[in-house]
């Protein structure tokens, strides 16, 4: 089906060059012939990534560790305490019974949050969180945990 505009392909037309050429193949870019289909192709390429190509692809690549660790340093993430060593003084601390139904979620800037099953443990976790900081403080260092939040 042809088109009512006369000059919509008229980039991909071929014209005659300079060298009195019939210039069928080739297409000036510039002061260089490119032949047709490696302009072709340039041109599409160019459109679709809607740059230049990249002349060094590897030139920017970097490890994700290498960024992420300075990503975390920069928001006060690093030198934190490991999950597994936060479970392992919640057992020392609470005791076998209290660890099984009240979980620590998180622990952020010293504040560490409990997840606990009943209303009835929370209110006597409520009741003991000045023993539980006490014993956190003595497990873990001072300044680590400053207050505990607890939730059901």
């Amino acid at each position: 089906m042809e088109s009512n505009r006369p000059d919509r392909n008229k980039r991909f037309r071929s014209s005659p060059d300079k060298t009195g050429g019939s210039g069928v193949n080739k297409f000036k870019r510039g002061s260089q012939f490119i032949p047709k289909g490696d302009w072709l192709r340039a041109l599409t390429l160019k459109q679709w990534r809607l740059a230049e190509p990249v002349k060094d692809p590897i030139r920017n690549i970097s490890h994700a560790a290498e960024s992420l660790d300075k990503i975390l340093e920069e928001l006060g993430a690093t030198g934190g305490l490991e999950e597994k060593q936060l479970q392992d003084a919640w057992l020392k601390v609470a005791g076998d019974f209290i660890a099984k139904n009240a979980k620590p979620e998180s622990l952020k800037k010293g504040v560490l949050v409990l997840r606990v099953v009943q209303p009835t443990l929370k209110f006597q976790l409520e009741q003991m969180k000045g023993k539980l900081l006490q014993n956190f403080r003595r497990e873990l260092g001072e300044g680590v945990v400053k207050v505990i939040t607890l939730r059901i």
